[in-house]
C-alpha cells in the first residue's frame, strides 16, 4: 500500500474498533504472562529485531497494532510485513505516529482522557504503549508495552504493566512520565464505517 491508502478494513462502532485494538496488543502481549525473544508472536511483532543490542521495541508494538486493525497509509506504517511499498526504517516508529498522524494525534490537556486502544507518546524517555484502561478512581492506568526486560527469563520482553496515573495541575502523568499526547483511533481516517444518513419519514411515499 502506498501513502494515504485507507484502511483495509472498516469497524461498525467505536467500541468494536477499541475492542479490537485492545485484543490485538493483548495477544501480542499475552496478557500479564509477556512474551519474550524467541516466542513467534514477539518476533512477528518486532519482525526479528530485538536481537540486536540496545534496540527498542516498543514502537513496533504500536505499528503491528496499527496494521492488524487494517491501517495501510504509510504516512502511519512504518514495517516490512505491512504490505506495502517501503521497507522500515530506523527512527520512523514514533515519529509518524506523533507528527505525521495530522489531526489523529491528540496533544494531551489536563481535561482531556484517551480511551482503550489508543496509542499513549509519554516522556522522559520516549516511549509508546497501547492503552488497556485508564482507571482514575483507583489512580491507576493499564498499557501493553514492548521495549521491556523479562528478568527472570533475561530477555527483551513485551507484557501488560499497570502504574501510577495522576493529574497535575499542569500535565498528565502515566508513573514518573509525562503522558504528551495519543493518537485517537477514531480519528484514523476510514477506520470506521461513516455513519448512515437518518431518513426523515415524513419524505418517504
Amino acid at each position: 500500500m502506498a501513502r494515504g491508502t485507507l484502511p483495509s478494513r472498516q469497524y461498525a462502532t467505536e467500541v468494536a474498533l477499541r475492542a479490537a485494538a485492545v485484543e490485538i496488543a493483548r495477544h501480542a502481549c499475552d496478557g500479564a504472562n509477556g512474551r519474550v525473544l524467541g516466542d513467534p508472536v514477539f518476533e512477528a511483532v518486532t519482525e526479528g529485531r530485538a536481537k540486536f543490542k540496545g534496540y527498542s521495541a516498543c514502537g513496533d508494538l504500536v505499528q503491528y497494532t496499527l496494521a492488524e486493525l487494517g491501517v495501510t497509509d504509510e504516512t502511519l506504517i512504518n514495517r516490512d510485513t505491512d504490505g506495502g511499498t517501503e521497507a522500515w526504517k530506523m527512527g520512523k516508529n514514533l515519529s509518524r505516529i506523533v507528527y505525521q498522524s495530522g489531526s489523529a494525534f491528540v496533544w494531551a490537556k489536563v481535561e482531556l482522557r484517551p480511551k482503550p486502544g489508543d496509542i499513549l507518546y509519554v516522556a522522559m524517555p520516549e516511549h509508546v504503549c497501547v492503552l488497556e484502561k485508564l482507571d482514575e478512581d483507583a489512580g491507576t492506568i493499564s498499557v501493553f508495552e514492548y521495549g521491556q526486560w523479562d528478568s527472570k527469563r533475561q530477555k527483551p520482553s513485551g507484557k501488560r504493566t499497570i502504574t501510577k496515573f495522576s493529574v497535575g495541575a499542569k500535565n498528565l502523568k502515566v508513573g514518573n512520565r509525562t503522558l504528551r499526547g495519543w493518537l485517537d483511533l477514531v480519528r484514523i481516517p476510514g477506520l470506521l464505517h461513516p455513519p448512515r444518513a437518518s431518513v426523515d419519514s415524513t419524505q418517504v411515499a
